[in-house]
């Protein structure tokens, strides 16, 4: 059968109308109490660097924004301007971080404090990640609460409570990990589950000092950490896991020159570990040099270009 040219034209246009219709955008729905009269930005993430991509002013205390079809997936942050206080001291804004995983997603908070009030209406990946977040604080406040108890037990000799309470120190964090390893399986189709796993952290065992514990935690705090999936660049899960790791080596009542000495074998362990894909390990390599430039450690930045 012949195609006429008149024929030809109408099926080109319907194809090319048709990938242009298919192309859904999806949009992001806030409601916001106490917000003061200033537009929220709307910012992408990438490690501790943040690019503003629109900005709205709240209407009614609601706002919205639209992300077209071909954003990328990852985390998002809502900047929503400085308290009164903070804009004295000059501290940071208040913000809420969440992820953008191509549905559409509806919020309420407070601009008092976005995210312990935040209340997901709609949106899988920030219902589960929300959730996991809030939980993770909670966790981490007791342990700490628990790991302070047991090491004035020890100092004390009170070998009867020091035995309990690690016990229950082991205990707690050995049904947290498995609830965390739960919590990925089962979401395993959110980008929400690659921000859970990276905050997966070796167990601490109770009946070891504190030193040794903390010799241990350092040496497997990167050990499960998969630094090949690039996906991850566009969050801070990646620079929040290396500055948490760099924390470790810092230890109250150091000099300068034992947190240098320090942080060149943290340097050397994060750069050996990154080498599988080049575009992470540059990203962490800026990430690195980015940070101490601003504690002005020179002799760090050296280092790292010296083993790049």
């Amino acid at each position: 059968m012949r195609i006429t040219s008149t024929a030809l034209f109408l099926i080109v246009f319907i194809s090319i109308y048709s990938k242009n219709t298919s192309a859904q955008s999806y949009n992001l729905q806030l409601e916001i109490i106490n917000q003061p009269n200033n537009p929220v930005i709307l910012e992408w993430v990438s490690g501790d660097s943040y690019t503003k991509i629109d900005s709205s002013l709240v209407n009614n205390c609601t706002l919205s924004f639209q992300f077209p079809a071909d954003t990328h997936v990852g985390v998002y942050r809502l900047n929503f301007g400085k308290t009164g206080y903070a804009r004295v001291m000059n501290t940071d804004p208040q913000t809420l971080d969440f992820i953008f995983n191509r549905e559409n997603i509806h919020f309420k908070t407070d601009f008092k404090n976005p995210f312990v009030t935040a209340e997901v209406v709609y949106s899988k990946e920030n219902e589960v990640y929300f959730d996991f977040l809030k939980r993770l604080k909670e966790y981490q406040g007791l342990l700490e609460i628990i790991e302070k108890e047991l090491d004035s037990y020890w100092q004390q000799s009170d070998t009867a409570k020091a035995i309990d309470a690690a016990n229950e120190f082991n205990r707690l964090q050995m049904e947290w990990d498995l609830r965390v390893v739960q919590t990925v399986q089962q979401n395993n189709d959110l980008f929400a589950s690659k921000l859970i796993a990276i905050k997966r952290v070796p167990l601490k065992d109770g009946f070891l000092t504190p030193e040794e514990r903390m010799k241990n935690y350092r040496k497997n705090f990167l050990q499960d950490v998969d630094f090949s999936d690039e996906s991850l660049i566009y969050s801070t899960a990646l620079s929040d896991k290396i500055f948490n790791f760099l924390v470790l080596f810092n230890q109250p009542g150091f000099t300068r020159e034992q947190r240098v000495a320090n942080y060149f074998g943290a340097v050397d362990e994060i750069l050996s570990r990154t080498r599988e894909n080049e575009q992470i390990h540059n990203f962490i390599v800026d990430y690195l040099i980015h940070g101490f430039e601003v504690l002005d450690m020179k002799e760090i930045i050296r280092h790292i270009i010296e083993k790049d």
